[in-house]
This record gives C-alpha cells, structure tokens and sequence, in this order.
C-alpha cells in the first residue's frame, strides 16, 4: 500500500472517533512514522498501543497545533463536531471546529511545511450545501485547503451505512420503527466505515493520490429499498414513519441559527431526498479494496455478525 518513506510522519487528526480509530488500525500496518492529536481530556492510550506519538491539542486552540504539525509530511483528518454532538457533547460547534479550526489546522500546516492534507469531506450535492451547515463546512474547507500550499486528497464518501442506516438517523429496526426522509426514493451508495478507513490510509500512503476521490459502496438503495430489505432479513413488518420534503426544509431552516447540528441533519436528510448519489466503487478497486455492500451490511447487523 503507497510508498511513502519511513522517515515520512503522518498526523492523524480525529484518531479517537469511530471511523478516525479505524483509520489509525489500517495507518498502523505502514512503514511511517505516526503520530496523532488527541485532545487534552483524551488520554489516546488505543492509539499509543497502535504505534503513535500522542500530541495534545484541539482544533479550537490555534496556539496548540504547532507541535502536532511540526516535521509532518501528511497530515489525514477526519475531526468534525458532527459526530461528537450525535452522541451527546454539548460544547462542541460546527463554526469552532468545522470552520475555524480547519482554518487554524490549515494555517499551522502551511507554516510547518506541510506536504499532503488528507480532508475527510462528504458526497453531497449542492443544495446540502445551502440547507445544512455542516455541509457548508466541509465545502468552506475543501476551497480553502485547494487555494492553500498544501496538496490536498479530498475523500467525498456517500452515505455511512452505519449512520443512515441505524438507529442514530431514526432507522430504529431493532423497534421495529423506521422514519423515512421525504418521499424515500432517491438512489444511494451506502457505504461502510471500514471501506472508507482502507482507502483513506491507501489515500495518505500513495505515492500520487488524486485530489478529489468521490466514493460510495458497490449497490444503489432508496432509503424505501433499504426498509424493504431489512424487513426481508427480519422476517417481519415494521412501521415507517415519513418525514415530509415540507417538514425537512422548515425544520433545517427554522434551526439554523439556535441548533445547527440539528439543521444539519435535517439539511442532508432532505438533500438526500432530491437527488440520487452519483459516487461509484471505481477508487475501492484501484486500491485493491473489495467494499462491503448494503445488501452484506444489512444481513450483518439483523443477523449479528457486523
């Protein structure tokens, strides 16, 4: 996998959250050196264990991302406040850490001389970027990494099968209830968080990356295909519950301001709505990575193997 040499540092940022971990364990099998940052009230220690040099800092701290970056040749990030908001913390915003702690990440790279930025991004169409704050993040990112020094691997990955096809986005099978955004018959490539770490840590050793890699697993599914399918594997009915287009677009409008994570998800819900995905598994087999389907994932999870 690539050929980056040994004297080569790669700066996982986002190491300790559930697709930045997965990362960390296909980076561990490399030849670079590794070091990631992980903020204070994290200790790292999963990360230690792997084989990387723990730095403290956080995105929101500019003064604290100097010696992170310091002598790096990569830099791989996946930190957003999204994630980290869906499951409870408070204290995080999307314009602290989306937008301006990409700003101060990006500054303090181009400073330490920086070669590669690897930007976890997002598949989404253009009105996500109008509806959902945290998409005009990653948009806000993506044009700032592409006027900065640095030579940035942009990773637009579709729809994680994890997140929009569980309990997390209201796609709640265990009881038997899934909410249906829209109509639910817009076409996407749900795809795995572990595919996506393998081509991420394929993206950050490559000797010649692309700069933008759009990717979505192997099979296109409605969201109405995917219910159908869990209920085939289940073996009994559950009730669907729609959220109408009308609901979607006032709820992301009216939370904006107070609850933009919030917005955010009502934002690409309703995004996902419009318009079909259009990423394709091309980059999964120039990599050598042979992607888990939806068909595959939904068996695992209704069947106990995921």
């Amino acid at each position: 996998m690539g050929s980056i040499e040994t004297s080569d540092t790669i700066l996982l940022c986002g190491g300790t959250g559930d697709l930045g971990s997965r990362i960390a364990g296909k980076l561990a099998d490399s030849r670079a050196e590794l070091r990631a940052l992980v903020r204070p009230a994290s200790s790292g220690e999963k990360l230690r264990d792997l084989g990387f040099q723990v730095v403290n800092g956080d995105l929101r701290n500019a003064d604290s991302l100097g010696a992170a970056v310091d002598g790096v040749h990569t830099i791989v990030s996946t930190a957003n406040s999204l994630d980290r908001a869906m499951n409870g913390e408070k204290r995080l915003t999307i314009r602290d850490t989306d937008v301006d702690g990409y700003a101060s990440l990006i500054a303090a790279a181009e400073r330490a001389g920086v070669e590669r930025f690897v930007f976890l991004s997002a598949a989404v169409p253009p009105i996500a970027v109008k509806l959902a704050p945290y998409a005009a993040a990653k948009a806000a990112t993506e044009e700032r990494l592409r006027h900065s020094q640095l030579r940035p691997v942009i990773v637009r990955p579709d729809m994680f099968q994890e997140t929009w096809l569980s309990p997390v986005t209201q796609f709640d099978w265990p009881n038997g209830k899934l909410t249906i955004f829209g109509r639910g018959d817009s076409k996407a490539r749900y795809v795995g968080l572990d595919d996506i770490a393998a081509l991420t840590a394929f993206l950050a050793l490559d000797d010649d990356p692309p700069e933008v890699v759009e990717v979505g697993g192997p099979e296109a599914f409605t969201r109405n295909e995917a219910a159908d399918l869990l209920e085939h594997e289940a073996e009994r009915r559950m009730r669907r519950r729609h959220v109408p287009r009308a609901a979607l677009r006032v709820g992301a409008a009216v939370m904006r301001r107070p609850k933009p994570t919030l917005a955010s998800i009502l934002g690409m819900a309703l995004a996902s709505d419009l318009v079909d995905g259009t990423c394709g598994d091309t980059p999964f087999g120039a990599a050598g990575i042979t992607p888990r389907s939806t068909t595959e994932f939904v068996r695992s999870i209704v069947h106990g193997s995921a």
